[in-house]
This record gives C-alpha cells, sequence and structure tokens, in this order.
C-alpha cells in the first residue's frame, strides 16, 4: 500500500520536490528510482516478505529510501534511534534479527558492535566512504525492482515502546495500518499537496513516521528537513531555531508537527520577528504534555496556537482540537480523528457518560492486527472488543471533546526527548552495589526538567561509578543528572515507591554553590582585572567536568565542547549551572555560540558577569 501511496505521487506530479534537505532536492520521480534502486540491493541481500531491515538513522532522505525500498519488498523495518548505547541496540537487534543494519556516522560505532552479536547480518553505511559498504551503491547495476500493481497489507514496521527488557513491548504495524495513520489525520485536518511539512521531530519515531513522512506521501507533498550537523552529537534545537525559521520562510512551510520541547525554545527566541512564521498554518505538537505557559507564549509571540495531538505508539494519532484558530483553547486535545472511536471506561469495562472520568479506550484502523506481537499476553488486558486501552485517564464532554486527567505510565519529556523512567531504573538496580533505585523527572531551576536518579547503595558504589554505569548502556538523554543517595526508599503501605517525596532539588542546588565556585565567588571583588578570565575559565571548568563526569583537571580551555563529549541535554545543564551560580539569564545558544571554555568565560567576562556568593542571601 506504501509503494502505491509513493505510485499516485509520481503519477500526478513527478518533478515536485518529495524531499528537500540542505542543498538536496529530490523530486518524486528521482525518489521512485532510488527506491527501485535500493530495493534491488536489499533484495541482493536475501531480503524478502516477512524480513527485517534496521534503519540506524539520523533524519536523512536515505530514511524514506530504505523505508519505502523495504516495503516494496514486503519486509519488515525496525527504526532506530541512531543514539541509543550499544546494550539498547543489541536487545532490539536480538528481539527482531534483521537481515540488514543501516548506519550513519552517528550510530556506526555502536552498530559495528552490535553487529558482532548478530552473526550474518549486513552492516550498510550511509556517507561513510570506504569504512563499510555504502548506500548509495546498492542495487548499482541490478535490474530495478518495480512498484507491485496490487497492494499488499502485511508487516511492515516494528515499533518499539522504550520499556525495560521485562516490560519492553514490540509493536509490528502493517502496511495498512500505516496507510490508515495518514489517511486518518489528512483528511480530518483537510492537507493538500501544496501543505508542506517541516520535519524536526525525528523519523525512528511514530510519531515522526506518522505525522511527517506519511503524510507527505499520502498527500504527494513535500517534506522539508533541516539540515545535518556535520557532527555527530547532535545540537541543542535552540541553536537551529535560525535555521529552522529559515527554511519555513523559503520552502513555504505550512504544517509543522513538533514537540513542546521545540515550541517553548521557539516562543522565548529573540531573534526574529513574528512574521517568520506567516506560512504556517498548522503547529501541532505531540510526543508530551504541552504545557499552559508553552502554549501561550507561542500564540503571543507568533499568533498561531499550538495544538496538542492525543496519540500512541500502539494507536496512532487519535485526537485533535480543530476548530478555527481563535477557537482553539488550552486543555483540550479535541475530538476523535476521522475512523477513530473514544471511549471512557470503568476499571471493570463498564462504560461511563460523558462528563465522568475513567480509562481512555480507543479503537483505530490504526492499531495492529497483533499489537504487541512479543507480549501476547499482555493483549488479553489492553485490548478488549475490537478497543485499546491507552493507558491514560480522561474524560470526553457531551460535544466529544477529550481531556486528559492523569497517566498510568510514567514517561517523562527531557529536553524534547521521551524517557520512561522504568528503563532507566532498570539499568541503575543493575549497577553494582546498587540495591535499590528509583528515577524521576524533576524541575530545575533554568536547566528545566531533567532526571533525577535516588538509590540505596553501597559506600564502596560512587555516584561518579553509578553516571559511568548508565551512561555505558543508555542514550544520552536518558541518563540521571542528578544523583541523591538515601538508606531507604519512602514507600507506601503497599510498598510503592513515593516518588512525590524524591523530587526535591535543594541538595544539587546547594552543591552547585558550595566548594570551589563559592570560594570563586568570594575572591571575585578582589581580583584584578586580568585575573578574572583565568577565575571565569575555572569557574565554567569546574561545572563542564561534572556535567561530563570527568575530573576537572583533565578539562582543557580551548577544546570544542562537541569534542569533549558534551552533548545537547549537557549543554543545557552548562548553561543552567552558570546562569544559577551567576544569578543571571544567559542565551540557550551560550555554548553554541561560545564552544569552548574560554570563549564562554570571555563572553561571560564581557558581559561583565560574576560569580553569585549565594551564601550572602541569609548575611545580616
Amino acid at each position: 500500500m506504501l509503494t502505491q501511496l509513493l505510485a499516485r505521487a509520481v503519477r500526478r506530479n513527478p518533478d515536485k520536490a518529495a524531499v528537500v534537505q540542505g542543498s538536496r532536492r529530490i523530486g518524486y520521480g528521482a525518489l521512485e528510482a532510488e527506491v527501485a534502486r535500493c530495493a534491488a540491493g536489499f533484495a541482493a541481500l536475501g531480503v524478502g516478505a516477512g524480513d527485517g531491515v534496521a534503519l540506524a538513522l539520523a533524519n536523512a532522505p536515505e530514511f524514506i529510501v530504505g523505508l519505502l525500498a523495504v516495503a516494496r519488498l514486503h519486509g519488515i523495518v525496525l527504526p532506530l534511534n541512531p543514539q541509543f548505547r550499544q546494550d539498547e541496540m543489541v536487545r532490539l537487534l536480538r528481539d527482531t534479527a534483521p537481515l540488514v543494519l543501516v548506519a550513519d556516522a552517528t550510530s556506526l560505532p555502536v552498530c559495528r558492535d552490535a553487529a558482532q552479536h548478530m552473526g550474518n547480518m549486513h552492516l550498510i553505511g550511509v556517507r561513510l566512504g570506504d569504512e563499510l559498504p555504502d548506500f548509495a551503491a546498492l542495487g548499482l547495476g541490478l535490474p530495478a525492482v518495480a512498484p507491485p500493481e496490487e497492494a499488499w497489507d502485511g508487516p511492515a514496521l516494528w515499533l518499539s515502546t522504550s520499556g525495560t527488557t521485562d516490560s519492553y513491548k514490540r509493536v509490528c504495524c502493517t502496511q495498512r495500518n500505516l496507510y490508515s495513520e495518514a489517511v486518518n489525520f489528512v483528511e480530518t485536518m483537510a492537507l493538500s499537496a501544496d501543505d508542506t511539512i517541516l520535519c524536526t521531530i525525528p523519523l525512528y519515531h511514530s510519531y515522526g513516521i506518522g505525522n511527517a513522512l506519511l503524510d507527505a506521501l499520502y498527500l504527494g507533498a513535500t517534506l522539508v528537513m533541516p539540515e545535518l550537523p556535520p557532527d555527530p552529537v547532535e545540537p541543542p534545537f535552540a541553536s537551529r531555531v535560525a535555521q529552522v525559521l529559515e527554511l519555513v520562510a523559503r520552502e513555504r512551510v505550512r504544517f509543522w508537527p513538533g514537540v513542546p520541547h521545540q515550541f517553548r525554545v521557539l516562543a522565548a527566541s529573540p531573534l526574529h520577528a513574528a512574521g517568520d512564521l506567516d506560512p504556517v498554518r498548522l503547529c501541532v505538537s505531540s510526543g508530551d504534555v504541552l504545557p499552559r505557559a508553552t502554549f501561550e507564549a507561542f500564540r503571543e509571540r507568533w499568533g498561531l496556537p499550538v495544538r496538542s495531538l492525543y496519540g500512541s505508539t500502539e494507536a496512532g494519532s487519535i485526537a485533535i482540537d480543530r476548530r478555527p484558530d481563535a477557537q482553539v483553547q488550552f486543555g483540550t486535545l479535541g475530538q476523535p480523528l476521522k475512523n477513530v472511536e473514544i471511549e471512557i471506561r470503568n476499571p471493570d469495562g463498564t462504560l461511563l457518560t460523558a462528563g465522568e472520568t475513567g480509562a481512555i479506550w480507543v479503537r483505530s484502523p490504526v492499531i495492529p492486527p497483533t499489537l504487541y506481537d512479543n507480549r501476547p499476553a499482555v493483549n488479553a488486558r489492553v485490548f478488549r472488543d475490537g478497543f485499546y486501552d491507552t493507558g491514560d485517564v480522561g474524560s470526553v464532554d457531551a460535544q466529544g471533546f477529550l481531556a486528559l486527567t492523569g497517566r498510568q505510565q510514567a514517561f517523562v519529556n527531557v529536553g524534547g526527548y521521551k524517557v520512561d523512567v522504568a528503563e532507566v531504573e532498570e539499568v541503575l538496580q543493575s549497577c553494582p552495589g546498587v540495591s535499590e533505585a528509583a528515577a524521576l523527572g524533576v524541575e530545575v531551576p533554568a536547566m528545566g526538567t531533567l532526571v533525577k536518579a535516588v538509590i540505596v547503595a553501597s559506600h564502596a558504589c560512587t555516584n561518579a561509578q553509578v553516571r559511568k554505569h548508565c551512561q555505558e548502556r543508555l542514550a544520552f538523554f536518558k541518563v540521571p543528572r542528578l544523583i541523591e543517595r538515601r538508606d531507604a526508599l519512602p514507600r507506601s503501605p503497599v510498598g510503592k515507591v513515593l516518588k512525590s517525596e524524591l523530587g526535591d532539588v535543594s541538595d544539587y542546588l546547594a552543591r552547585l554553590s558550595q566548594g570551589a565556585a563559592a570560594r570563586l565567588a568570594q575572591r571575585w571583588p578582589y581580583a584584578l582585572p586580568g585575573r578574572r578570565q583565568a577565575m571565569l575559565e575555572d569557574l565554567v571548568g569546574l561545572q563542564l567536568a561534572d556535567v561530563l563526569n570527568r575530573p576537572a583537571a583533565g578539562i582543557p580551555r580551548n577544546t570544542g565542547f562537541v569534542d569533549l563529549g558534551l552533548d545537547s541535554l549537557g549543554a543545557i545543564e552548562l548553561r543552567g549551572r552558570l546562569e544559577y551560580l551567576l544569578a543571571r539569564k544567559l542565551p540557550e545558544t551560550l555554548t553554541f555560540d561560545h564552544p569552548t571554555v574560554r570563549a564562554v568565560a570571555a563572553h561571560l567576562l564581557a558581559q561583565q558577569a560574576a560569580p553569585y556568593d549565594r551564601g550572602r542571601e541569609n548575611a545580616p
């Protein structure tokens, strides 16, 4: 069915741009030729109906070509986050046993190691020179694989919930499920082929595939993606605002599916006039709850509402507020999409009436027929009478508008990334010396939401060892930034950990202000002007070392942050630490604009920023 969507777009307008990224502009006719070539290459490697191909790629045309080529062969795509650590990558590869793994510069080191655990799996590289067989050379010299005349509805895409080894669930979507995802959203929102789509969400995620790639393919619209950074470390979204807005204006973007973090950053950006988003007529947020402050700030700044799209990996897009812009209000998730039904039920399955609160159950053609194909016992609990239990709690009013009042599952949004704290807890508990562990998201001044770990551990197990253990097993955005030690975790009478008692961050903030930072603040007023640059370098270096979990003595002053291993969340934390210690607002692009310890210190000195002695707050 996906092959027929591409063929339809080619018939309508073969020269129209299908994908735009940087200097690459690929028309629908050229995309068809690339898919036919790639399909021939995959077929030569043994890929056929029911066989898997893993794509560990950042957003790039190669991801789209690979997905459609596998669909043409009736195979199954396994999209993988290229930031995964080896344990995460190996777990998913072993679970699905794909015949081919496609890697880019970001994922190559982990993919190469993971491939050693996978027997005869073929490893293919994207723009990696001679290191691996090249994706662009697949199928060259072989007969192209033409699109089949008849639509095929079989397994097409493996999507995983970000759970633990025990709770991890795999969804296997058919081509009809994917087709239905596009139909439901596009026809509900009355989109057209003229609605150019901006993709700032990862294509390896169900949201990116469903509400960017598939929508563009169904419409025959243009999908625009920001250019990939030259370095494999993903930069913070704040550093890409100018590029994103330039794309919106140049490509006349009309539909922008994003995440709350991106809209928050854009609402606070001082760089551009409100006219920059004039072409956009639809902004959609999903992946996490959109905060009221972000909704209101974005609307005031840009004159557009951000519409919350309620959905899940299992059921796809479920509900959205499709009323005119002026009528869109915060707090409502709107009405069900076309072909989607919502019921509110009691725990015993009894149907509730309008306004009553209960479990949200959904029926949709997007839900895979097998639901969790690796957890059949779970299916009986969450799939009844054709309806799926989302695990969320809410109500539907008399007009059919859905309101979400709670979540049964614990996910945390960290810098635009969705983190399953149960997965973090499993890794923490596997650390030698840790007997108990809990993970949660906490709000930290100037830094937003960070992952905090609370552990019960032996004296021989240090916090640095716990951080290192997590860094080796979790993607960077899942690694706890705060670690608190306790003699025991607080629990309810039935043994449930009381996470409401674990969210304090005062010790973390106090630690920032103590030691060398406090001494520096006290010496600052008496320091000679020529000495202050070095003092600020010491301050920045100390904080950077703590963020990187490295000794301060090993932090060079002129080496780029990216080369030192500072990721996008680390950049946010470093800026937040300095903002807290200096008691002044710093730009979100601080480490991007000033990419070394020395450069940041020079900027702070030029801004006359001085270490703030928080010990004086309570002085007489």
